[in-house]
């Protein structure tokens, strides 16, 4: 009987422990998802009040604080596209794509370099590399603007799209150096055994690993060239307003008289479209490359 005993208070135990764990679990789970849901709202809030803004009359802007419009119109989003944004968004388009394949062309065979090689001041170079990024491209925006006077290419999309290059690289160059980094280096061993040289073991070996990287690089990069303003009004400043990018077009609606709000919310509605477009077009890879990029190999 005292055997019996035993092996019936034991289960009850048991059931009791497991529904205290699973109680702790849905509790963790919870506030887990509370703690989403507010980072979520506090992230999506303002994007809600610039596209609630955008249907609103210039009037509405300080009367009414509720997030749905009373009145919504499309008025700012036919002002904004008469003022040209759509030759604007080209614009920053050509420059952007320009810069990130330049970006891409330029760091991916450094990366590799600086990742497989051992030469020396190999340690210095990425030292240097690293004090660059640490610069403010404000600070340097002057000196800059002189080198590209002289050398004839302010007021061009190519000298801007030139520009991006080089201030985008030495963020590029490292990011990308730590996708190459978890790559085993087995893979270029039986490369060079299968007769590979160099440049072939990365074009045909290592790029299809280290894909996620580069999308995570063309990502950062796409939105960082997209939204520029700084470097594209110091180049593009005396130029006329054809040859303008987005952020410069939108910069045109805060006149000396009046702020015009919902034709900027209505711009930046219609600017970040593209952004959201290349995000999901390479989701799968930037979220792939992020986990690769924690983890090394």
């Amino acid at each position: 009987m005292a055997g019996s005993t035993d092996t019936d208070t034991t289960p009850d135990s048991t059931r009791s422990r497991l529904s205290g764990s699973q109680i702790r679990l849905y509790f963790y789970d919870a506030a887990t998802y509370l703690v989403y849901a507010l980072a979520a709202a506090f992230f999506m809030f303002p994007v809600l009040w610039v596209i609630s803004l955008s249907l609103r009359t210039e009037g509405a802007v300080y009367s009414a604080l509720n997030l749905i419009p009373s009145d919504p119109t499309l008025d700012a989003y036919r002002t904004v596209i008469d003022s040209g944004i759509l030759g604007w968004m080209r614009n920053t388009l050509v420059v952007t794509v320009v810069s990130v394949l330049g970006i891409i062309l330029v760091t991916t065979p450094a990366a590799y370099a600086f990742s497989r090689f051992r030469f020396r001041g190999r340690r210095t170079l990425l030292l240097a590399v690293l004090g660059f990024q640490m610069i403010s491209p404000i600070v340097i925006v002057l000196p800059l603007y002189d080198i590209m006077r002289t050398l004839g290419l302010t007021e061009s999309h190519a000298g801007l799209a030139l520009l991006y290059i080089g201030l985008q690289i030495p963020f590029s160059l490292w990011l990308l150096k730590g996708y190459f980094d978890t790559i085993p280096t087995a893979l270029d061993k039986a490369a060079r055994i299968d007769g590979c040289n160099r440049l072939q073991t990365l074009r045909y070996v290592l790029l299809r690993p280290v894909m996620p990287g580069i999308a995570v690089v063309a990502i950062f990069n796409f939105v960082l060239t997209w939204s520029e303003f700084v470097m594209a009004y110091t180049m593009l400043g005396p130029a006329g307003q054809d040859e303008y990018t987005l952020s410069m077009g939108i910069y045109l609606f805060d006149t000396q008289l009046a702020t015009q709000w919902t034709n900027i919310a209505a711009a930046a509605v219609i600017g970040v479209v593209p952004i959201i477009l290349f995000f999901v077009a390479l989701q799968r890879y930037f979220v792939r490359g992020l986990t690769d990029g924690a983890v090394k190999g």
